[in-house]
């Protein structure tokens, strides 16, 4: 029992990982392994793919897509973000914009963006991307104007130097946040744009799942499908902890 208390969060952890893996077994061989095969065989498949080189390869592009989407949609929305915050004018002209970003299907816009762009996958991150990191960032500032409004107005609150000397160095912890959470959805929603919007000459991973569909290889398909689920939740177990300690520095001045 005192090993149970200690150890709580590993122990039922564990069972939910044990949980997923029989709900798989139990779907595959209730559809007879018609697209979901063993979990096992599938594991062993996974672990041949990372014994070849153009895993690496289609991978890196799919990260290297990732990281442009996230820079450009990170530059962009935490300084219309930051303005936000600080001008409410900014806030109520961007208002429509973010609505109609959060709403728009990703899928529609992959499929329009791959006819007429070269690089669609970069539009379609990017545009997902850009509401939550614009949100994110606004909080922190919206907030931040509210601990330290006392100190901005005895400055002269006209002055653009309290944004960049006071709201931008006091709201890191929020955007760092934003940035975390928005990661693992950027990797989600990039390799979907890939996928739907297949071209032979497009490297990433959506490109090999969208091969292995099209031959009707569920093996392989699946495989991937699992590299980048384990990939995914190594990145959320990384981003998770660095999130906890950010949210307890976020904390902190509140409680103050």
């Amino acid at each position: 029992m005192k090993f149970l208390k200690k150890h709580q969060k590993a122990v039922f952890l564990t069972l939910g990982v044990l949980f997923v893996i029989l709900l798989w077994e139990i779907i595959a061989y209730a559809t007879s392994q018609t697209f979901l095969k063993d979990f096992f065989l599938t594991c062993k498949e996974s672990i041949l793919l990372l014994g070849k080189s153009d895993t690496y390869l289609n991978l890196g592009f799919t990260l290297l897509r990732l990281l442009i989407s996230f820079v450009i949609s990170f530059v962009l929305g935490t300084t219309l973000g930051i303005l936000g915050g600080y001008y409410p004018q900014v806030e109520h002209f961007l208002s429509p914009l973010i609505s109609v970003m959060k709403s728009f299907p990703t899928i529609a816009l992959a499929l329009l963006t791959v006819v007429f762009l070269p690089n669609f996958s970069l539009v379609v991150t990017s545009f997902a991307l850009f509401p939550l990191l614009y949100l994110a960032s606004l909080e922190g500032s919206k907030k931040t104007y509210q601990q330290y409004e006392y100190i901005i107005r005895m400055k002269g609150r006209k002055h653009f130097s309290n944004i960049t000397s006071v709201i931008l160095p006091l709201s890191s912890n929020y955007l760092l946040l934003g940035a975390l959470q928005s990661l693992t959805f950027g990797f989600k929603v990039e390799i979907m744009a890939e996928t739907l919007s297949y071209r032979s000459t497009f490297l990433g991973v959506g490109r090999m799942i969208y091969l292995c569909y099209s031959s009707v290889d569920y093996l392989s398909l699946m495989a991937w499908v699992l590299l980048v689920l384990i990939l995914s939740l190594v990145i959320d177990v990384l981003l998770s902890y660095v999130k906890n300690k950010i949210e307890s520095a976020v904390k902190k001045p509140e409680e103050d």
